[in-house]
């Protein structure tokens, strides 16, 4: 009985994340409500505070599971065994460029990523922690990614020292997240996979060390 509890509680906590991500993409963070999220469902406002304290922590939560799914993807490309440490730019850059394609087709993908770009005030006080918490990649998302894959291949020597990682991180992200954006507002005139790839060439080719 313990066991079945435990997996409804399981089921719901997932039914409440999928309503409040779907709710959030179309109608903003800010405009939807506890009670908004319930009805969709047919839950008690109170069903949905008993799985998160706030819309807050909802929020976090469902950056927490994406980000999560992130980590699960640039582990498999690492050879077994292998920490973060074992991260090139190649391999996080091809990450990247996957992960892009699989947003465009998937509706859930599509969704998070509405919410991150359009529909959340970051700039308010009000979310000050959670976009810190971001910035400063405490959950090892893809901006970490690729400032670890760059300290990485700076310190084996496949890029030239003194190349600035953070710099390399942020300008990959503005990147992808630009060309997703484009890409999902269909006014992205080439293919999306393409010119990424071309894109992250032409980065890799500016900082890796000449001949190799």
């Amino acid at each position: 009985m313990a066991r079945r509890t435990k997996e409804e509680a399981a089921k719901t906590r997932a039914r409440i994340l999928a309503s409040a991500l779907s709710l959030f993409a179309k109608r903003g963070y800010d405009r939807t409500t506890f009670n908004d999220i319930a009805a969709r469902l047919k839950l008690t406002k109170g069903a949905v505070y008993w799985h998160f304290e706030s819309k807050q922590a909802l929020l976090v939560a469902l950056l927490d599971e994406m980000l999560a799914k992130f980590r699960r993807q640039i582990i498999e490309l690492l050879p077994n065994g292998e920490s973060f440490d074992g991260l090139s730019f190649p391999v996080v850059a091809d990450m990247m460029v996957r992960n892009a394609v699989q947003i465009i087709g998937d509706a859930k993908g599509t969704a998070f990523f509405l919410l991150v770009h359009e529909q959340i005030k970051w700039a308010d006080a009000s979310m000050a922690q959670v976009r810190d918490d971001l910035i400063k990649n405490e959950r090892f998302g893809p901006w970490a990614a690729f400032r670890t894959a760059v300290r990485n291949d700076v310190r084996c020597g496949r890029v030239r020292a003194g190349v600035d990682a953070v710099q390399v991180a942020s300008v990959c992200m503005a990147m992808w997240d630009g060309l997703v954006h484009t890409r999902i507002a269909h006014f992205l005139q080439c293919d999306l996979e393409d010119t990424l790839r071309k894109s992250y060439e032409a980065v890799w080719n500016s900082i890796k060390v000449a001949g190799d």
